[in-house]
C-alpha cells in the first residue's frame, strides 16, 4: 500500500491545491473566500451589491490566482479600494511576471479561459445591483433559479462575462456552503450536475457508477446511492474535517475525475 510520502495521487494533489483537492473548502484560494467574502454573511442582506460584487470579483476574475492564494487576498468595499491595492501590490505582482500572471489563472478551472480578464471588476462593478433583483423578495431564491439567472442571457445581454454554468454552479455552491442559499435536495443538486454535464458527471461514469448519456433520473439515483454509502460509512469527525455534504461530493468526483486523466486509474482506486 503506498504511503504518504511515495502515494502518486498525495502528490499530485499537494502540486496544487485548488485544482487537484477534494475537500475543496481546504484549499487556498476558496479558504481565503470563505473568510474574507461569505464569513461576511449579513453583508448579502444589504442593497449595496457589494458582497455580490466580491463573488463575482473571485470566481469570475481571481479564483486560482497567486493573488486568490495569497495573505494579501481580501474584501473590497469597492473598485476604488481595488485600484488601491493594486497599486499597493505592484512590487509583488512583478515578482510574478506582471498583474496579469499575479491576479489571473486562465487555467483554473482546467481549459485556458481568454476572456478572464483584471477589465471585468468594473463591468461586475456596474452589475452588482442586479443581486437585488434576484435576492431583495421575500422567498429566498432556489438553487435552479439562481444557476439559470447567473448563467442565461438577460434579454440578449450576459449580464455576468465570463460566468458560465461552471462558474455558476461553483458560486451556487459556495452561496449554499455559507448559508446564503438553502442547500439543495439532492434530487435539485444531481439535475444541476446534469445539466452541467462536465467533470463530476464524467467522474461518476468513468467509476461505473453511470452509463455514459445517462438520464436526468439514473444520475439522481446513483449520486443519492453514492451520498448514502458516504454518510453511513464516514465517521462524523471524517465528515466535519473534510467538510463533507453534496456540494463538496460534487467537488470531489469533479477532481477524481482530473486525477484519472493524469494518473491510472489503477492507482487512484488504490490509494484513496
Amino acid at each position: 500500500m503506498a504511503t504518504a510520502s511515495t502515494s502518486q495521487v498525495i502528490s499530485k494533489v499537494r502540486s496544487n491545491l485548488d485544482f487537484w483537492l477534494p475537500f475543496h473548502q481546504h484549499a487556498p484560494s476558496l479558504a481565503n473566500a470563505r473568510r474574507e467574502i461569505y464569513a461576511k454573511v449579513e453583508r448579502f442582506a444589504s442593497n449595496d451589491g457589494i458582497a455580490f460584487f466580491n463573488v463575482l470579483a473571485f470566481r469570475g476574475v481571481f479564483f486560482g490566482s497567486h493573488f486568490a492564494q495569497s495573505a494579501h487576498y481580501r474584501w473590497f468595499e469597492s473598485i476604488n479600494d481595488w485600484t488601491i491595492l493594486r497599486t499597493e501590490l505592484t512590487g509583488e505582482a512583478n515578482q510574478y511576471g506582471g498583474d496579469d500572471a499575479y491576479y489571473i489563472n486562465e487555467g483554473c478551472y482546467g481549459r485556458p479561459q481568454k476572456d478572464r480578464k483584471l477589465t471585468l471588476l468594473d463591468t461586475y462593478w456596474e452589475r452588482r445591483l442586479e443581486w437585488n433583483k434576484k435576492f431583495n423578495k421575500p422567498i429566498k431564491p432556489s438553487i435552479r433559479q439562481v444557476f439559470k439567472w447567473l448563467k442565461d442571457p438577460q434579454d440578449d445581454v450576459n449580464l455576468f462575462p465570463n460566468i458560465g454554468a461552471l462558474s455558476a454552479i461553483l458560486i451556487c455552491g459556495d452561496l449554499v456552503e455559507a448559508g446564503i442559499l438553502s442547500m439543495p435536495s439532492v434530487k435539485e443538486w444531481a439535475e444541476l450536475i446534469h445539466k452541467l454535464k462536465k467533470g463530476a458527471m464524467s467522474g461518476m461514469e468513468i467509476y461505473g457508477l453511470t452509463q455514459k448519456k445517462c438520464s436526468a433520473e439514473e444520475l439522481h439515483a446513483a449520486f443519492t446511492s453514492l451520498d448514502q454509502v458516504l454518510q453511513r460509512e464516514l465517521r462524523m469527525d471524517e465528515k466535519e474535517m473534510m467538510g463533507y455534504n453534496i456540494i463538496m461530493l460534487e467537488h470531489t468526483l469533479c477532481k477524481i475525475k482530473r486525477l484519472t486523466l493524469k494518473l491510472k486509474k489503477d492507482v487512484i482506486l488504490s490509494e484513496i
